[in-house]
């Protein structure tokens, strides 16, 4: 569950606030509140970076409010499937997308929307913070292994 209605809540801000830090209209973003549409990879940065909170707590899935140590690498991708011996058609089935899609999403030519995040947070067992790059911790938050279906 997004946490979006209530972090701009506590912090009194309005839809449209949140909408212009994110170059979007007003409406766009109200249906990204309501889950109509999915964020990207650079929204939630950018939502992760005004908070000061890491993506996972944006996305629910910790309670954990803190942030933990950037870097400068934007995915860690690569390496992930590299050291679970996977390649990226495997990647692409879990996805349900082609594997050329695959391959530009980890090399950085596409987005990652949120809900492909949380599926590979979830596969892999790591945080969508340490997949995006901002934390070098495989594991900044214990969680139970999730069976993807």
């Amino acid at each position: 569950m997004l946490r979006l209605i209530d972090l701009r809540e506590d912090r009194d801000l309005t839809q449209s606030k949140i909408a212009e830090i994110l170059h979007i209209d007003r409406a766009h973003y109200s249906k990204l509140e309501l889950g109509v549409y999915n964020l990207t990879s650079d929204k939630l940065i950018i939502l992760s970076n005004f908070y000061n909170t890491s993506i996972d707590y944006i996305l629910g899935l910790t309670n954990d409010v803190n942030i933990h140590k950037r870097n400068d690498v934007n995915l860690h991708l690569l390496n992930l499937r590299k050291s679970n011996f996977l390649k990226s058609v495997d990647l692409a089935k879990i996805l349900k997308i082609s594997q050329p899609q695959y391959s530009a999403l980890e090399n950085g030519r596409s987005l990652l929307t949120h809900d492909k995040l949380i599926i590979l947070s979830n596969f892999y067992n790591t945080s969508i913070d340490y997949i995006l790059g901002l934390t070098d911790d495989v594991n900044p938050y214990p969680k139970p292994p999730f069976e993807i279906k």
